[in-house]
C-alpha cells in the first residue's frame, strides 16, 4: 500500500508540472568556485581563515588572498613552496611545508588554525600511497576545519574511469577511491554535501607518460558542523 501511494505521489508530481521543469536539470550550467565559497560563507556565517592543502605554485592561494581571505597554504614539496613564494611574494609568510598524510605535520598545521575554509583541490587526496592513506588524509582534512567549516575537495573516483580501476598511472600513480569509500568517509565524518561538480581536463602526452590523459574528478563542497545534541 505504501509503495503504491509513493508511486502515485511521484506520478501526480510529474503530471502536475510543466515539461520545462522536468527537463530543467539538463540545462548546461557552470559554477564559480569563488561565488560558491562566498555564498556559503554568508549562509553559514564563516570566518575568513582559509587553508589550502597541496597548493602547488600558489595560484589559487594568491587569488584567495587578493579576495580578502586570511590564507595559509601548505605543500609537501619545498621546491613548490619556493616557486609559490617567487610567483606570489605576498604569500611568502603564508607558506608551510606539510604532508597531509602525516599526523605530525597535520598537527603543526592545526596549530596555525582554526580554519573556516579548507581546500584540497587538484586531486591532492589521490596522491596517497594507498586507499588506507587516502582515508587517513580525508580524516585529516576534516579535522583541520573548525566546528562549522566549509571543505572543498577534489577526488578522482574509480567509477569515473573505464573498468573502475583502483588506481591509474599518468606521470605518477593516482589512487582511486570508489563511491562506496567516499560515502563511508562522508558518513563517518558527519559531513553534509552541499554541492558537487564533475570536472574534466585532458592533458597532452609528456616525456614520462606518452599518451593523453583524461583527468576526471569530482569537486565536492562539504559542510562540517557540530553533532546534533538531543
Amino acid at each position: 500500500m505504501r509503495e503504491s501511494r509513493r508511486r502515485r505521489e511521484i506520478q501526480d508530481y510529474y503530471l502536475g508540472i510543466s515539461a520545462d521543469e522536468i527537463t530543467s536539470h539538463l540545462t548546461p550550467a557552470s559554477f564559480d568556485l569563488w561565488e560558491s565559497v562566498a555564498r556559503y560563507r554568508r549562509e553559514l556565517h564563516l570566518g575568513a581563515r582559509w587553508l589550502e592543502v597541496g597548493g602547488g605554485m600558489g595560484d589559487l592561494a594568491a587569488v584567495a588572498l587578493e579576495r580578502g581571505y586570511d590564507v595559509l597554504m601548505t605543500d609537501v614539496e619545498e621546491k613548490l613552496l619556493e616557486t609559490a613564494a617567487r610567483r606570489h611574494p605576498k604569500l611568502q609568510t603564508r607558506l608551510l611545508r606539510a604532508d597531509l598524510f602525516d599526523a605530525g605535520d597535520v598537527a603543526a598545521v592545526a596549530a596555525r588554525g582554526p580554519f573556516s575554509i579548507v581546500t584540497a583541490v587538484g586531486a591532492v587526496l589521490n596522491h596517497a600511497r594507498d586507499q588506507r592513506a587516502l582515508a587517513r588524509g580525508f580524516d585529516h582534512l576534516v579535522a583541520l576545519g573548525d566546528a562549522s567549516s566549509l571543505l572543498v575537495v577534489d577526488l578522482m573516483l574509480s567509477e569515473m574511469f573505464p573498468g573502475h580501476p583502483p588506481s591509474v598511472w599518468a606521470d605518477f600513480l593516482h589512487v582511486l577511491p570508489g563511491l562506496d569509500l567516499l560515502a563511508r568517509l562522508i558518513r563517518s565524518s558527519g559531513l553534509l554535501v552541499l554541492e558537487a561538480h564533475s570536472l574534466h581536463h585532458r592533458y597532452p602526452p609528456t616525456p614520462t607518460f606518452d599518451q593523453e590523459f583524461d583527468e576526471r574528478m569530482l569537486r565536492v563542497f562539504f559542510h562540517k558542523f557540530p553533532p546534533w545534541r538531543g
